[in-house]
């Protein structure tokens, strides 16, 4: 289903936030200190739930700054700060690999990685390590592999009863194309953060039927497209699609359809 750009973030901040954004973001507020003053900076800051929070706990003593690459959800935070009457936080629509912000210039950097394709892990990285203060904090919300087993396991068996067995390959590279938590490991210390660890969460999404699944936002807005994006056409992605929906029930036999992810929150400190 089409859906514009305005319905698509709307449909973010009803629905995907509190499912997914939110639990990345208690783990951030779980295990990053905010410091007691000085600029704060997050990058892919989504509909502004986290930089409020952190705004507001800040108080006067420091700045939060937050970037968005998607305007529409830039001004639904704008309308949320302004409703808050936040004067330390300001909103700016920017590309996560390209701030054009000042170096060396925030005491505390947060990103948000967790609805992007991995391959930007580690420009985002370098970019969050070369804003950040000597000695700053930077954290980075992520999914690591061993995510979405569940469901590819399904998509696997989709493409053998559709007698597509051609594209089996194309689902080994999706579960592997997540990073280990080691990789990203590697990727802060190679951008000189110092310390990398990472903290790792198993999340459940559980849903009632096969159709809850494949209309849920999270799902029809952002994975299911990535999934089957390697089909021919559309016509071979809705039989796939179809095919997955029968194997979900009977899988599920009356009880609810699971998938997990690995939540994982990595922090590193600039040197």
């Amino acid at each position: 289903m089409n859906r514009s750009p305005r319905e698509l973030a709307y449909r973010y901040d009803l629905y995907i936030v509190p499912i997914w954004r939110e639990p990345f973001d208690q783990m951030v507020e779980k295990h990053v200190p905010l410091p007691k003053k000085g600029a704060i900076l997050e990058v892919n800051s989504g509909t502004g739930g986290l930089a409020l929070d952190l705004a507001s706990r800040i108080g006067m003593k420091g700045e939060v700054v937050a970037t968005e690459r998607n305007a529409i959800m830039v001004e639904i935070a704008r309308s949320k700060a302004a409703i808050k009457r936040l004067q330390n936080l300001t909103f700016l629509e920017k590309e996560p690999t390209n701030l054009g912000l000042d170096a060396e210039s925030y005491g505390l950097v947060i990103g948000d990685a967790t609805l992007l394709p991995p391959a930007h892990i580690a420009p985002i990285v370098a970019e969050m390590a070369r804003v950040a203060e000597y000695q700053a904090t930077v954290a980075l919300k992520l999914i690591t592999r061993g995510s979405f087993d569940e469901c590819y396991s399904i998509l696997w068996e989709a493409l053998h009863r559709c007698g597509l067995d051609e594209y089996a390959a194309h689902v080994e590279a999706l579960s592997t194309r997540w990073p280990t938590v080691t990789d990203v490991q590697e990727i802060f210390a190679r951008y000189g953060l110092q310390y990398p660890h990472c903290f790792v969460e198993r999340e459940e999404f559980l849903f009632e039927t096969a159709t809850d699944f494949f209309e849920s936002p999270l799902i029809e807005d952002y994975f299911l497209p990535q999934w089957l994006a390697f089909l021919p056409n559309q016509a071979t992605r809705q039989r796939v699609q179809r095919q997955m929906a029968r194997i979900i029930e009977r899988e599920r036999r009356r009880a609810e359809f699971d998938f997990s992810v690995k939540a994982t929150l990595a922090i590193g400190r600039k040197g």
